[in-house]
């Protein structure tokens, strides 16, 4: 099952954004550059997810890849969340989208959601702060749902921020949201 980003995000530990510095064997050491979500840390160890036929990594690991990682705290490394909708690649300060409904239609032909870094980096950032995903996301956990942590005008200044998170918000429609 794909994880829509708001639930990665949602119910992640960690979010970071930095580099492949080593890969080693079934791990690779990360090192951060920016903390969207989560405690600071300068590099850490992220377990990699099992490919599977409906779940590839767009490359082979290798040092010098830029990502950003959604991650969850392991028993020894950190994991990512969902296989490659938590691991997205940045490339020209472009970060790709992963997951079916990330993808537009464009000219009858599906294009990958694109925007620029700085532009997803504050908007996850923010999402972050405004909501926590609680429960499992699955089809059997009814209980499952957000929680909106900030008051309803701080939802407002986060759903006019940019394009990305009006797209955030508008997805959040079809959840259950409960404020504290």
């Amino acid at each position: 099952m794909i994880y829509p980003i708001e639930v990665i995000a949602g119910s992640a530990d960690l979010i970071v954004v930095g580099e492949i510095e080593i890969v080693k064997g079934d791990l690779y050491i990360f090192n951060i550059s920016e903390t969207l979500k989560g405690n600071l840390f300068n590099s850490i160890s992220v377990e990699m997810f099992e490919e599977w036929e409906c779940d590839q990594r767009f490359a082979k690991p290798e040092t010098g890849q830029k990502l950003c990682l959604f991650l969850k705290r392991g028993l020894k490394n950190w994991e990512i969340i969902n296989g490659s909708t938590g691991e997205l690649v940045i490339s020209n300060n472009i970060i790709t989208l992963g997951g079916y409904e990330e993808y537009k239609h464009i000219d009858y032909k599906f294009t990958p959601y694109q925007l620029a870094l700085e532009d997803f980096k504050n908007g996850i950032r923010e999402f972050c702060k405004c909501f926590i995903f609680v429960g499992e996301y699955s089809f059997r956990d009814e209980k499952a749902h957000f929680e909106q942590i900030v008051a309803d005008k701080q939802i407002s200044e986060f759903k006019a921020m940019s394009d990305f998170s009006f797209w955030l918000w508008k997805k959040m429609e079809k959840y259950q949201v409960v404020i504290k």
